[in-house]
């Protein structure tokens, strides 16, 4: 073990790019693509801990509570005597969810008088919250037709056999677009996925930069060269990470495989090209790694991604314009679970590649500002520090 160990750290001395790049677009996208879609592997979260408050006692009402436990999205697994202990258990972590049933429920079912079931959701966690939501009310629809059948049965004295053909239930039909299983994992894993990559990415880029602060414009060619290397290698990384997820843990791509690949070169070229301006300005490589990458941490969630960007308020929304990640996110969301088209991504690229010509301006003209200044000695800066 000792041998392997001296032998990794050599070959790191000798060849710090290869292994870094080897990192940072390989062996990360890779395991953050399997650990992520494992994490996820259930598409929407299920076995949610319920907590029931049974204030009724009826047969009735263990029928129903078994009804609820027996569905994949539900785990009865707490009782309590009152709404305050059931509300104490979700605020305690140990459920999630929670059922108050009022006392006398089954009796005022078939007096007609729609008792009310309350529902308690833990807030704090909204992915809970929309699929429990969602799979009571489908619960509670399934049931419409037997709870009009006891009503009519209690009240009025008709038979079972009378009532098949005069008391159906009131059917909704959902139309579940592009995500008809409603999967929690397609909607947040393509976006959320790239967001962790492009931290890595422009941090190389800034690397690249600062390690070629010294050569001056008149090497611009040798910076533009670069620039496509790096960037030509986030788009492997993410092309990796990706892949991982469709064929493995089954994430769908049903558009335009031309226009995710263009769209994700117009925006690895982007975001080194941004890290690449910071590493050639800031004179100290730590800072400017760690300037770099505190750039692009903010723009997943200011980008529209995770929060529609229609909800947000005026000012975001004119910031989020001048983000690039508002371009890709949302973008290969749609790539995976819609028909896209070139022609319906091809806005997003040439505003992308559009950015990245400006940063390779600003790049030329830092160049020609600071190309003739002296600049420190990285390792005897760092070497003092």
């Amino acid at each position: 073990m000792s041998h392997l160990i001296t032998w990794f750290y050599r070959f790191k001395t000798n060849h710090p790019h290869l292994v870094m790049g080897l990192l940072v677009y390989g062996l990360v996208p890779l395991l953050v693509g399997l650990a992520l879609g494992y994490e996820m592997h259930d598409d929407s979260p299920v076995h949610i801990p319920t907590v029931v408050v049974n204030g009724d006692k009826s047969q009735f009402s263990y029928d129903f509570i078994d009804y609820v436990d027996e569905t994949a999205y539900f785990d009865v697994s707490l009782w309590a005597e009152t709404p305050e202990q059931a509300e104490r258990l979700i605020q305690e972590g140990q459920a999630l969810a929670g059922m108050i049933i009022p006392a006398d429920f089954y009796k005022d079912l078939l007096a007609g008088k729609s008792p009310d079931i309350l529902l308690l959701y833990d807030g704090s966690q909204l992915a809970v919250v929309s699929v429990a939501k969602l799979a009571l009310s489908e619960i509670m629809l399934n049931m419409n037709g037997a709870y009009l059948q006891k009503i009519f049965a209690g009240k009025l004295g008709v038979l079972p056999a009378e009532l098949m053909g005069q008391v159906l239930p009131i059917n909704v039909t959902y139309h579940n677009m592009f995500n008809p299983t409603k999967s929690f994992r397609y909607y947040l894993l393509p976006g959320m996925l790239l967001a962790i990559l492009q931290v890595g990415i422009v941090m190389q880029g800034a690397e690249r930069g600062f390690e070629n602060r010294r050569l001056s414009w008149r090497r611009f060619d040798f910076h533009l060269l670069s620039l496509v290397q790096w960037a030509g290698l986030a788009v492997l990384g993410m092309m990796l990470c990706l892949g991982v997820q469709l064929v493995c843990f089954g994430l769908p791509y049903r558009g335009t495989l031309l226009g995710g690949v263009l769209l994700l070169a117009a925006y690895s070229l982007t975001i080194t090209t941004m890290g690449y301006i910071v590493g050639s300005v800031v004179p100290e490589r730590t800072f400017a790694v760690q300037l770099a990458a505190i750039l692009v941490l903010p723009t997943s969630v200011l980008g529209g991604y995770s929060y529609p960007l229609t909800a947000m308020p005026e000012a975001y929304q004119a910031l989020a314009k001048f983000l690039p990640y508002t371009y890709l996110g949302t973008d290969m969301r749609a790539l995976c679970l819609k028909p896209m088209l070139l022609e319906h991504v091809l806005p997003h690229i040439i505003f992308l590649l559009k950015y990245a010509l400006v940063e390779i301006a600003l790049l030329l003209l830092v160049k020609l500002l600071f190309g003739r200044r002296p600049q420190p000695e990285p390792e005897a800066k760092e070497a003092a520090l």
